[in-house]
């Protein structure tokens, strides 16, 4: 009987195994689905993998958009998207209003060929999108506003005498238009009422069919605006196949379905250290929230903002306050940190001579901003990993430490440590139990206590937990031309670990019905032998090639005997102290053990 019992556990085991391959092992099976984790968080709707890369925004025509497009690809930084912000709808005046703002036209002065603007970033793998809001101001848009009054699709009209965008000549709502007193008649869009909101589609999609593929949303975060806008994008965006993209504020997050249309930004901040000893003047209407305070919008549990999954944050700050000065050291801490949160983006007001572009700093900020850059691209294989479990298992992307706020995860593997103070190189680190390799020294440092780390300006402080397991690809200047095809595994043995490396398609919404492709490895350590065992790839996602280039780096003290792939030695060589494999080629579906003997 015991023989009956073991024979049949045998059997379903081997079909768990095979469980997403075709019947010969070789491919996918394409009617295999994943079920549906018990813990699966459903209101969280992934972003497109391009929005893991690196985005921009600027106020810039379109003869600017272009040209600062090409010096970012001359610096070679990544650029995965571009939106215009809102000086789209009225470049020659600044932005000033109310007139265009909006007229469902845009400025076509400034932009006299939006088509081509926009076939020019398709071409070069960049997304595009523009800046809208909720309203309709009257003055200068009467044939809009009362189209929308008469059908009845205002939730309500005001006087509104805000500088913003109504008589402003900037940005900076504190200068004030000669007719600001007299104000200006304002409808704001009935989005909760579904046929206002279908005719708002409606008037947006000419601007979309033009070419755009995404929209920075300002003035509300309300769930039926954000609802709306999202779903412009889904339906309407360029190059999309489902999967739509928003930036809004950070409110709206009053019921859960505001996960449903990532992603946020954390508003309009103040380019300085803390609001706590502020370097410089701010005007009134700024947010009080500066660099330190931005940092914990991320990380204090205490913080609802902290539950956003997919949060983004203007590279730098967004307002320079009332000075002419520049703070690059405030720069160099902040790309730091921006480069290791959910989402990447390079922001800031128009007043900033800059535009947070690394290359207007100095030649120290364009070869740091390079570096942080490049690393972010080849983590996206461990970044998307970690975005799905935020949905597949309730797992934030973002690991807090309830007792140290300042620091947190960014996945499972890396400790991130942001220095927030001015002239400071260098910062305690609280270190959990277990070892932690440094990742910029290779320096290894017992856990369980709180430790003080070196950090010049040039380095954020960052610690891997040994038995890690991380993923990495080779450089692309953009997501969708880099690929998962080759992946360069980096492990550090001493104690055991695991890693779940998901993929899908990146653009489509396939994986809502469990279409996509996931490939377990598990790390063993055992005396002077580490295993690795990565398990044939489970599922299969549109496109998806079978072959899988894999090279292994080994961070460990103790010098390596040999190295064995599938019980073949395979020859390493040493680059300072890591040891790096040659390449090893196989099917995804087949399993790979790498023995690693000291």
């Amino acid at each position: 009987m015991k023989r009956i019992i073991y024979t049949s556990l045998l059997f379903v085991m081997s079909i768990l195994l095979n469980w997403g391959c075709s019947s010969t092992g070789g491919g996918p099976d394409r009617t295999f689905r994943h079920p549906a984790p018990a813990n699966l968080d459903s209101n969280i709707i992934i972003p497109p993998a391009w929005s893991f890369g690196v985005l921009y925004g600027g106020y810039t025509n379109q003869e600017e958009t272009i040209e600062r497009i090409k010096k970012i690809r001359e610096h070679d930084y990544p650029i995965d998207a571009y939106w215009i912000d809102s000086w789209f709808w009225s470049y020659d005046d600044q932005g000033m209003g109310p007139h265009k703002y909006i007229d469902f036209v845009a400025d076509t002065t400034a932009y006299p060929d939006r088509e081509a603007m926009w076939s020019f970033m398709e071409k070069h793998n960049i997304k595009g999108g523009f800046w809208v809001w909720d309203c309709i101001q009257k003055t200068g848009n009467e044939e809009a506003f009362e189209d929308f009054k008469e059908r009845g699709f205002f939730r309500n009209i005001y006087n509104n005498t805000n500088p913003w965008h109504n008589k402003s000549t900037s940005t900076a709502m504190h200068i004030e238009g000669e007719n600001d007193q007299q104000g200006t008649p304002t409808g704001n869009i009935d989005f909760e009422n579904p046929e206002a909101a279908a005719y708002f589609k409606k008037r947006m999609k000419p601007l979309m069919d033009e070419g755009a593929d995404f929209i920075k949303l300002d003035r509300t975060s309300a769930i039926p605006v954000t609802r709306t806008m999202f779903e412009i994008t889904q339906e309407l965006g360029h190059e999309t196949e489902g999967r739509g993209f928003i930036l809004a504020h950070t409110g709206g997050m009053d019921s859960e379905e505001y996960k449903r249309y990532p992603a946020k930004w954390t508003d309009d901040t103040r380019m300085d250290w803390t609001v706590e000893e502020p370097t410089k003047d701010f005007h009134s209407w700024v947010p009080r929230v500066a660099f330190k305070e931005n940092i914990a919008m991320f990380t204090d549990p205490d913080s609802r903002h902290s539950e956003v999954p997919f949060m983004t944050q203007d590279l730098g700050g967004f307002d320079m306050g009332i000075t002419d000065e520049l703070d690059e050291e405030l720069y160099h801490r902040w790309m730091q940190f921006a480069i290791f949160s959910p989402i990447t983006e390079v922001f800031t007001q128009p007043e900033n001579p800059t535009a947070n572009m690394p290359y207007n700093y100095s030649e120290k900020a364009d070869s740091l901003f390079r570096k942080y850059a490049h690393l972010r691209m080849k983590l996206f294989p461990y970044i998307y990993s970690y975005a799905k479990r935020m949905r597949l298992e309730c797992q934030h992307i973002i690991g807090k430490f309830p007792n140290h706020i300042y620091q947190y995860m960014f996945g499972g593997q890396l400790l991130i440590a942001p220095v927030y103070k001015q002239e400071e190189i260098s910062r305690e680190v609280f270190l959990p139990q277990g070892t932690w390799t440094n990742f910029w020294s290779g320096e290894q440092i017992k856990g369980g206590r709180t430790v003080e780390t070196y950090a010049p300006t040039s380095q954020i402080p960052v610690f891997v937990k040994q038995g890690a397991i991380i993923p990495m690809r080779e450089y692309a200047s953009s997501i969708e031309t880099g690929s998962n095809d080759k992946l360069h595994i980096h492990l550090y043995p001493g104690a055991d670990g695991t890693f779940t490396l998901i993929e899908d398609d990146g653009i489509s919404n396939d994986y809502m019905e469990g279409i996509y492709a996931k490939t377990e490895m598990h790390l063993k350590t055992k005396g002077n032998q580490a295993i690795l065992t990565i398990d044939p790839l489970l599922g299969y996602y549109d496109n998806m090639q079978e072959q899988r280039t894999w090279i292994f780096h080994i961070h460990h003290p103790e010098p390596l005997g040999e190295m064995l792939i599938n019980g073949e030695k395979i020859s390493f060589s040493k680059n300072g102290e890591t040891i790096v494999s040659s390449e090893f080629s196989n099917s995804k579906y087949e399993e790979t053990q790498v023995v690693i003997n000291y």
